[in-house]
């Protein structure tokens, strides 16, 4: 089985980005992470609020009871998005199962969610990896 766990998307949020006279003051994406927050949430995934992380977006911790997974959210513009998963539930192997059931999840939250558009999900790497893009997260 083969997990596709980044995605690169168009959107049709709003920018929510607040800048000065030199940079930004809050980073563009937190209203994209606040939409897969609640999404998650009704999936029964318990969600940290949306995460600062500067130039690179805005995190979200997730939980599955005791197992943790974590995405990033990076907004380019409204044409180019990246959102980035990653399992960390290991402790001496990750939980290969319970991050499938999290990636097919998240399909879910994103297709109902008609302000994303064009969404293509990749191996890690993501566009870089040398497979091409596909339309889900799991291929067996």
């Amino acid at each position: 089985m083969r997990l596709r766990p980044e995605i690169q998307f168009c959107s049709g949020f709003p920018d929510d980005s607040v800048e000065d006279d030199t940079d930004f003051v809050v980073w563009p994406g937190r209203n994209i992470a606040e939409a897969l927050k609640a999404g998650l949430e009704q999936k029964g995934y318990r969600v940290s609020e949306p995460i600062d992380a500067q130039e690179h977006g805005w995190e979200l911790d997730i939980w599955r009871g005791q197992k943790r997974l974590w995405a990033q959210v990076s907004v380019i513009d409204s044409e180019e998005n990246y959102l980035i998963t990653q399992n960390m539930t290991f402790f001496l192997w990750p939980d290969r199962k319970l991050f499938r059931q999290f990636l097919l999840d998240l399909q879910e939250v994103i297709q109902a969610e008609p302000r994303f558009r064009d969404v293509k999900w990749f191996e890690k790497g993501g566009i870089s990896a040398d497979s091409p893009p596909a339309d889900g997260p799991v291929a067996d």
